[in-house]
């Protein structure tokens, strides 16, 4: 009775960790994807605030180039549409979601870059926090540049691989 109940309450944590493993190891399916290196005018680029609170509030733009270069969201999302999260259930058992990111030139539909992660909630049990945090697996792992894990450096990222100042 113990073991049933033991494989009960972590039979789906162990199918989903293999449909995980599965899932990452897939040639293509995670990462970040540049089609096409965009080049912007200056048209594109806004000054950058002096600092302090001002340039913690930065949300009209998007910085590249080492932070050195602001683009003007605004005048950006005029000629590109920048997608907002895309989930995808790629398993109920876990469950295990795609979350992608895509940059289209609205002028021809043309799909610029891509980024996509997966995440692995683990099964039921693993929700069953006390303290109410969901436990995950995400992939693919990419290291920042001080060397530790960041599920997210393939979305942020994606904006400052795809275009650079003419």
């Amino acid at each position: 009775m113990i073991v049933g109940s033991f494989v009960g309450c972590y039979s789906d944590m162990a199918i989903s960790n293999l449909l995980f493993k599965k899932y990452c190891n897939e040639e293509g399916r995670t990462g970040q994807f540049i089609y096409e290196r965009v080049p912007l005018s200056e048209e594109y680029f806004i000054p950058i605030p002096k600092g302090g609170v001002e340039l913690r509030r930065v949300d009209n733009g998007f910085f590249i180039n080492e932070r050195k270069l602001l683009i003007d969201k605004h005048r950006l999302i005029q000629d590109f549409n920048i997608s907002a999260q895309k989930q995808t259930t790629l398993s109920r058992i876990g469950p295990i979601y795609s979350y992608e990111y895509t940059i289209v030139r609205k002028s021809d539909g043309k799909i610029l870059s891509q980024s996509v992660s997966l995440l692995n909630k683990k099964g039921w049990l693993s929700r069953q926090s006390i303290l109410g945090m969901t436990v995950g697996d995400t992939c693919q792992k990419y290291k920042n540049p001080k060397g530790l894990y960041s599920s997210k450096s393939a979305h942020t990222g994606l904006i400052k691989n795809t275009f650079y100042k003419d």
